[in-house]
């Protein structure tokens, strides 16, 4: 056994759970923030979170199609689905203070939010794919993706590269925060080819194997991803010797003649099929909605560091992502241009502005500015007919009569 092997059952072993991690995020009476899902890893759970702007507490309540609850309109047929992470979800505010309900609240139509947390682009089109062939899909359909979301198409386990230092500050919380387990996920077979893989822990029973170091060393030992983050904490990229013909079928620059070479190449690697990978999912989403004449609308959203870096003159990480869309004419909405532009209005440093709407994720006043000044016009102009707010229409209010007469006079 090789140093970097060695490394790589080290780090490993750091990973290993303990069975009360998951004997609480399986027990039902507990108070968690998600639930097991045999396919996407977890699903959202109703729960009550200190995790909000200024340390308010976050209240997350789903209805019945497991959408986090809507309020604006609810009453209201819906024609837009939203799907997508924890900028979807709308992670650290409570409900009624998401971008959607803002937005549903000016368009005059409900939205429902079916984001989760800590999802990538692949695990937010598996949920799409459950619920739009269904009868409450939906003839517009929206896809929300942060950054990060890229990558996580290719996590097996995305709780190592979040990394066990991170949950074990998690652990003791109030509410349980266990998630990242094991899900499907996709890779790239040596000629290029997009290939789904799938969940290395589909039962609950199956979730103790994370408790067994053997077992994550079995499984994740010769994972693409778990080899370059031990590569990344020791230096030794020599792993990625082995990626030859992946790197030449994507067409990544590839040189293994010196360390720093390696290291450079593994990471174009890892980045090129992170992207591609989006691309692949994103043209396959847009095929299967359109051969049930449903459209789909891409929004892309930024985390405050990559927001302040724009705001400061610097190049995107995802210029090649952007381009691509636009060659292969994809309909989108860009976050990071909408702050750009919102920030030269501002007398402020990129990092001043950015507190304007982050606390990690956004702030109900985040939330709001990506309603109104990222996602509002080009939904106008998207669904047809318009949206009741902006039909230039006049009258009475549906249903208003028959609220009047059931409710009591106003006493004097």
């Amino acid at each position: 056994m090789n140093d970097h092997e060695e490394h790589v059952r080290a780090f490993l072993a750091a990973a290993t759970l303990e069975r009360r991690d998951l004997d609480r995020f399986l027990d039902t009476g507990e108070p968690n923030w998600a639930r097991f899902d045999a396919e996407l890893g977890y699903v959202p759970n109703d729960s009550r979170v200190v995790d909000g702007h200024g340390g308010a507490t976050s209240t997350y309540r789903y209805g019945e199609l497991g959408e986090r609850l809507v309020i604006n309109y609810s009453d209201r047929p819906c024609r837009i689905n939203s799907f997508g992470d924890s900028f979807t979800q709308c992670h650290q505010v409570s409900d009624g203070e998401t971008w959607q309900e803002y937005l549903a609240a000016n368009l005059g139509e409900p939205i429902r939010n079916f984001g989760v947390g800590g999802y990538g682009v692949y695990q937010a089109a598996l949920r799409l794919r459950r619920v739009q062939p269904t009868n409450i899909g939906t003839e517009y359909v929206i896809l929300n993706i942060f950054l990060d979301d890229h990558y996580r198409n290719l996590d097996a386990y995305r709780l190592l590269r979040v990394g066990s230092d991170w949950w074990r500050e998690q652990r003791e919380l109030p509410v349980g925060m266990f998630h990242a387990n094991p899900w499907r996920h996709v890779r790239f077979d040596p000629s290029g080819g997009l290939a789904e893989q799938p969940n290395p822990c589909p039962t609950s029973e199956s979730l103790y194997d994370l408790c067994d170091t053997d077992f994550l060393i079995e499984t994740f030992g010769a994972d693409p991803v778990v080899q370059l983050l031990v590569a990344e904490q020791t230096g030794d990229f020599a792993f990625v010797r082995e990626h030859a013909e992946l790197a030449h079928s994507l067409g990544v620059e590839f040189d293994t003649t010196t360390g720093a070479a390696m290291a450079a190449s593994a990471r174009r690697l890892y980045t090129a099929c992170a992207f591609r990978s989006s691309i692949e999912i994103i043209e396959s989403v847009r095929s299967e909605l359109a051969s049930r004449d449903q459209q789909l609308l891409i929004l892309l959203s930024y985390p405050a560091g990559a927001v302040a870096d724009a705001c400061a003159g610097l190049p995107r990480a995802d210029q090649d992502f952007v381009r691509r869309l636009d060659d292969l004419g994809i309909d989108y909405v860009d976050g990071l241009a909408a702050h750009q532009r919102d920030f030269e209005a501002f007398s402020l440093t990129p990092t001043d502005y950015v507190d304007r709407y982050y606390c990690g994720h956004y702030t109900p006043a985040g939330n709001h500015f990506f309603a109104m000044n990222v996602a509002k016009s080009a939904m106008i102009d998207w669904l047809d007919p318009r949206p009741p707010a902006y039909r230039n229409e006049a009258g009475p209010v549906d249903g208003a009569a028959s609220r009047r007469h059931d409710r009591p006079d106003p006493v004097s």
